[in-house]
């Protein structure tokens, strides 16, 4: 098991959809050309595939279950600021077992996670809607939710490497 607190990892941020699109068409074409590796505990297609399902929750609503009062009141307080802004989520957080919805899908492929990823994209795109609260942070604006799915990829994506 790697400790992706401290996993080499590649420095990425996606100020605009656009831009995010761009990297996956060059993780698409290193796929592709057999190029592709990854530095975390997750592969690719699974890295793609856990973002698309919190993505998915963004616009669709999240499992059932509430996240602990206290935990709500100090993620509001201490971490809301800094992930609307764009601040990645620090690496090496684990996903609590009762929050298996943000899992990936058993032997996902690479062309699923992608497929499901891009599908968020253009959902966003097209305008559907997000919910109106995030169950750890509270009321979000549309655009803080871009920006909170923009700054997750990038903290994930950021464990997929190129290899030439």
């Amino acid at each position: 098991m790697v400790n992706t607190k401290t996993a080499p990892r590649r420095e990425l941020s996606f100020g605009s959809l656009d831009e995010l699109s761009a990297e996956l068409d060059r993780l698409e074409a290193a796929n592709a050309a057999g190029n592709l590796g990854h530095t975390g505990n997750w592969t690719p297609a699974e890295i793609l595939d856990h973002i698309a399902n919190f993505w998915t929750c963004s616009l669709d609503g999240f499992p059932p279950g509430k996240v602990p009062m206290p935990i709500r009141i100090m993620a509001q307080v201490l971490f809301k600021k800094k992930a609307v802004s764009g601040s990645p989520p620090p690496p090496g957080f684990k996903i609590p077992a009762k929050m298996d919805a943000f899992m990936p899908r058993q032997g996902v492929t690479f062309e699923q996670g992608m497929e499901a990823l891009r599908t968020c994209i253009e959902r966003t795109r097209k305008g559907d809607a997000y919910i109106p609260a995030s169950p750890l942070f509270g009321e979000l604006t549309r655009d803080q939710w871009i920006t909170i799915n923009r700054s997750h990829s990038a903290m994930h994506l950021s464990f997929i490497s190129v290899n030439h």
